[in-house]
């Protein structure tokens, strides 16, 4: 991998294999995932005095560790690349709220996540982050983040805040943040390239050849035809999954010696084939990209694309349906290359799914909260402590945009529920028609738990 300096101090470079997948959605600078709505929003509840110097200069510090957020990627015929820019403050919004009554906090933190992620973020602005503070007190404020999506990922946003709380500690205590080093994003890059020219690489394309030979990714039938060119909105429907069905999902997945997310694909494969029909099922899911674990502290744009297809022809009880849904899972994780190269080897895995009257819909599950979302600080000692705001079931009318169709992602509550977000696209489906998805989905599982309340062979 070659990396060459421009006259304006960037650094180009070649992009990766994510945002080379990307840019098969290119839609152009108003839309799509180069458009201005092609954000992520993550918001924290900050408990202790904040200093705005100290955060200042920590958003600033965060900018200068991760080289995602300096970065524009230029999207010019043939392979595009990349350029690296030196680092440059991002900018901080303060929005002073006094009086606000404590019960009416965690409203008025959902509402600013509603009205940043009905919002904008220019992808030609540097540097790609964005933070807004709702500061209801000296001791209570909310932190918004957003980022454009091309630069980070889920799991990029709990780095951020980790990273942030840390720099925050550093410039107040004049001490190092203590932070583990950071392998830059461009090093992740020259890795996989690397990869993809390995025997390994080459036994999993051999493999997806096979598994997907004559599959196509199932995809759903819309409510507007493509070619119809209404606008380009994404909406977000969110709803509960009730503690009763979410404990039995996760019983019966160590009943049957699965894991939870495989127990809900199997319940969203039943779905699919009681809308569709189809016994020959391929659904997509998102894997977080970092077998190399050389770059879990490193943020950036990871997630990759993985098809999951499963044979529901005689699939006689609950127990074989797991069966044949772990099988898929495992045998798919042992496999997981990057998206565009199972496109390039399989160029009709998406040809139903870009018919002008179908669309791609994505079935993702986020497990329990983890340490990266939390950092307990020092209120007393000046330092605040970070807690994660998780996502309320109010829906809202425009979120960050999705490229086609539907995103379906559930994630498990400390309450003991789930979290459902069911983004679609408002020109290809209606708001009734994933309602309608979203409550067949329970029904489907709450059937499924109840079948296998007899005894279920082992998924072995």
């Amino acid at each position: 991998m070659t990396a060459t300096s421009t006259a304006d101090g960037a650094t180009r470079l070649p992009l990766s294999f994510n945002q080379e997948f990307l840019r098969m959605f290119d839609s152009g600078d108003e839309s799509g995932p180069f458009g201005p709505r092609f954000h992520m929003v993550g918001v924290w509840r900050l408990t202790g005095p904040v200093d705005l110097d100290h955060l200042r200069g920590a958003l600033a510090d965060v900018v200068e560790r991760h080289e995602p957020l300096r970065s524009q990627i230029i999207r010019e015929a043939g392979a595009g690349h990349q350029r690296v820019f030196p680092a440059t403050p991002p900018r901080l919004d303060v929005r002073e709220c006094p009086g606000v009554p404590v019960a009416e906090r965690a409203r008025r933190a959902q509402e600013l996540r509603r009205e940043i992620e009905a919002g904008t973020l220019d992808i030609n602005e540097l540097p790609h982050l964005r933070a807004v503070l709702l500061r209801f007190d000296a001791r209570d404020a909310v932190l918004l983040l957003q980022t454009h999506h091309t630069a980070t990922d889920g799991m990029s946003m709990r780095l951020l805040a980790r990273d942030l709380a840390a720099y925050y500690t550093a410039r107040k205590d004049g001490t190092d943040a203590g932070l583990p080093p950071v392998r830059p994003y461009h090093e992740f890059v020259a890795w996989e390239r690397e990869q993809a020219a390995s025997p390994a690489t080459a036994r999993s394309l051999d493999h997806w050849r096979q598994k997907l030979r004559g599959a196509r990714l199932t995809a759903l039938r819309t409510d507007h035809l493509k070619s119809a060119g209404l606008p380009s909105v994404t909406a977000a429907y969110r709803f509960t999954v009730g503690a009763d069905l979410v404990s039995g999902a996760l019983a019966l997945a160590k009943d049957a010696c699965c894991s939870p997310f495989m127990v809900l694909l199997a319940a969203y494969y039943r779905l699919v084939h009681r809308i569709t029909g189809a016994t020959d099922v391929v659904v997509s899911t998102h894997t977080p990209g970092r077998a190399n674990g050389k770059f879990n502290d490193t943020v950036g744009s990871f997630f990759n694309f993985l098809p999951l297809r499963v044979d529901l022809a005689g699939c006689a009880d609950v127990g074989e349906l797991l069966r044949r849904t772990r099988a898929t899972c495992l045998d798919a994780y042992a496999h997981d290359i990057p998206a565009i190269q199972l496109f390039e080897a399989l160029p009709d895995l998406m040809s139903l799914a870009m018919r002008d009257d179908h669309a791609p819909v994505t079935f993702q599950v986020f497990p329990r909260a983890n340490a990266l979302e939390e950092d307990e600080g020092d209120p007393d000692a000046g330092t605040p402590a970070f807690s994660e705001i998780p996502w309320q079931p109010q829906s809202a009318p425009v979120v960050s945009e999705l490229p086609d169709g539907a995103l379906w992602t559930l994630s498990f509550e400390p309450s003991g529920e789930a979290m459902g977000n069911l983004m679609y696209r408002t020109d290809r489906f209606d708001e009734a028609t994933v309602v309608r998805m979203a409550d067949e989905y329970r029904e489907v599982l709450r059937e499924l738990l109840a079948e296998a309340a007899a005894p279920v062979a082992r998924a072995a």
